[in-house]
């Protein structure tokens, strides 16, 4: 082998190392600073749709509630079938 390909392979792998932990450190800076990191608030806006609470009930079975624009729903999801339990209309409280 020459020595400039080794050297090139060499230099590859660091930069591939390199922008792993770019990206390692870009996802801890975007969770550290959570609603404060510009990113993370442009995701937070245009969704719609958001798990309030997750409990699971047994090895198959787990409620979940579930949020939609100004709406929630409390699901039960199981193995053989899902169910809608209920469906209910978020009231805004003004302080």
């Amino acid at each position: 082998m020459d020595l400039g390909m080794v050297l090139q392979a060499l230099l590859s792998l660091a930069f591939v190392i390199g922008l792993l932990l770019v990206t390692l450190w870009f996802v801890k800076y975007c969770e550290v600073k959570g609603g404060k990191c510009g990113f993370m608030k442009k995701l937070a806006q245009n969704q719609r749709l958001g798990i309030v609470e997750f409990k699971r009930i047994d090895a198959k079975n787990s409620l979940v509630l579930v949020t939609k624009d100004d709406k929630e729903y409390l699901l039960l999801l199981g193995a053989s079938q899902n169910l809608v339990l209920e469906n209910s209309e978020i009231k805004k409280v003004k302080k």
